[in-house]
């Protein structure tokens, strides 16, 4: 009898390994038109941004209107060369901008995304500094000619749309895609990735105007196209 209820625990064991397994969810990737089948590499991509917001935990808005984005898909999970571009920034009515920019416009440092997954079903990009990785700057200006100056640093994460198929092999192409950030009070929606990038752990925005940082949220929707339009897509 003990044998046979150490069978049994067996079986249920087995059966509920097998079960987590076919349960698990694979982490997506990008491909391409020319390679239907096989990982995407080095296709450029353009973006169109709506109105944009970054919302320190404890201060006010800094508001754009708009703004402008490029980078390039350069393996199955990593973007590079990303700069956004974003235009008519305020905070409290006074006019921002980069350093080199003319009002209202403040530009990104080159940042890198990689691709993960937000929820079992919906992927999502995480933005970073290019040249020093997580935690570095993502973007540096100053707003009323010099009298706030505002460093952001850390990563953000956006939710991807257009995502098809569990492999290249069955996917789908969309002509366009929506990279959407979306933040409360300065807390990012999505701070880490169900699955990919080793299930890095929770990082997002912080910010400063001179002095400690704080939590930042970013809210803005970005309309990603491919060069050519409609020769990338990504699995789920």
């Amino acid at each position: 009898m003990k044998r046979m209820r150490m069978m049994g625990l067996a079986l249920v064991a087995v059966f509920a390994v097998s079960v987590a397994a076919s349960t698990a969810v694979a982490a997506p990737v990008f491909y391409t038109k020319t390679a239907i089948g096989s990982v995407a590499a080095h296709v450029p991509f353009t973006g169109t941004l709506g109105a944009a917001f970054l919302e320190p935990a404890n201060l006010s808005k800094i508001t754009c209107t708009g703004g402008t984005a490029i980078g390039e898909v350069t393996s199955a999970t990593v973007t590079k060369g990303n700069i956004t571009k974003f235009v008519g920034c305020e905070a409290s009515g006074l006019k921002c901008n980069s350093a080199g920019e003319t009002e209202g416009k403040i530009d990104t440092n080159t940042l890198e995304g990689v691709l993960g997954n937000v929820t079992s079903v919906l992927p999502g990009i995480r933005l970073y500094n290019e040249t020093t990785k997580k935690g570095g700057i993502l973007a540096e200006f100053e707003c009323g000619g010099g009298a706030v100056k505002v460093v952001v640093k850390g990563s953000v994460i956006g939710s991807l749309s257009g995502a098809s198929g569990t492999e290249p092999a069955n996917g789908k192409f969309a002509s366009s895609n929506k990279l959407t950030f979306a933040e409360a009070k300065g807390v990012q929606k999505y701070s880490k990735f169900v699955v990919g990038e080793g299930e890095a752990g929770t990082e997002q925005l912080e910010s400063s105007t001179g002095g400690p940082f704080e939590k930042s949220g970013q809210s803005v929707i970005a309309t990603l196209k491919s060069v050519p339009a409609g020769n990338l897509g990504m699995t789920k």
